[in-house]
């Protein structure tokens, strides 16, 4: 669970970042706006890129320990952001007159951007737990465990109903400000969508050993012990 919300709390730092962006003096710098964004971009993909070299020389590197042991996400948060800061900027240094206005204005499609990044993060965590708890249902009942299956059916309920939702939230805002999206369509794709993330936990559950699914909760167990 604390991994997800990692995800989603730098997914959402990402977004304030960019409107963070978006509000500094970046005319207090000695060159133009859109070098001083990519420069400033560049020094924090360069830091983020040496701190990895130099775990990796120190103490090798293997990514889920990284992410888990040793600040990846917000390593990775600092370089999508710097990434996000070099496009902005080197698209406002080669044509300023078309794009230094749009992101002063909030243009729309840097606003979709922004938009559908913040909905996606949020369809993501919910639809990650979706699948997880769907396989920990048809793992419970490989283990002839009818019990635990029900109450994993109960969470998995939860999580998916939260799914569902903010995907019909998503689709009202693409709805909203991109494209024409009719009310039979939306909800063909949101069950679309439930029953692809069903399918996929059920997939999960098949596919991995029933002990799989419960690894985290036996070594909690075994740490509080």
């Amino acid at each position: 669970m604390r991994t997800h919300v990692k995800i989603y709390s730098a997914s959402c730092l990402i977004v304030l970042g960019f409107f963070v962006l978006l509000q500094l003096p970046w005319g207090l710098l000695p060159f133009s706006d859109g070098a001083n964004i990519a420069l400033v971009g560049a020094v924090l993909v360069t830091a983020s890129a040496g701190y990895i070299f130099y775990l990796y020389r120190r103490e090798g590197f293997e990514f889920g320990w990284f992410l888990a042991n040793r600040g990846g996400f917000w390593i990775l948060t600092l370089s999508a952001l710097g990434i996000v800061m070099i496009v902005c900027g080197g698209v406002i240094y080669a044509a300023p007159q078309y794009f230094a206005p749009a992101f002063e204005q909030g243009a729309l499609p840097f606003g979709i951007a922004i938009v559908s990044l913040f909905w996606l993060a949020l369809i993501y965590m919910f639809g990650y737990l979706s699948i997880g708890m769907v396989a920990r249902i048809v793992a419970s009942v490989r283990l002839l465990k009818l019990i635990e299956a029900g109450v994993y059916s109960l969470i998995a309920l939860v999580c998916l109903g939260m799914a569902g939702v903010f995907f019909s939230l998503f689709l009202e805002v693409l709805n909203d400000i991109l494209v024409r999206i009719v009310v039979p369509t939306q909800w063909t794709a949101i069950w679309i969508f439930v029953t692809i993330v069903v399918a996929a936990g059920i997939a999960y559950g098949v596919w991995k050993e029933p002990s799989y699914h419960f690894d985290d909760d036996n070594s909690s167990k075994q740490e509080e012990s």
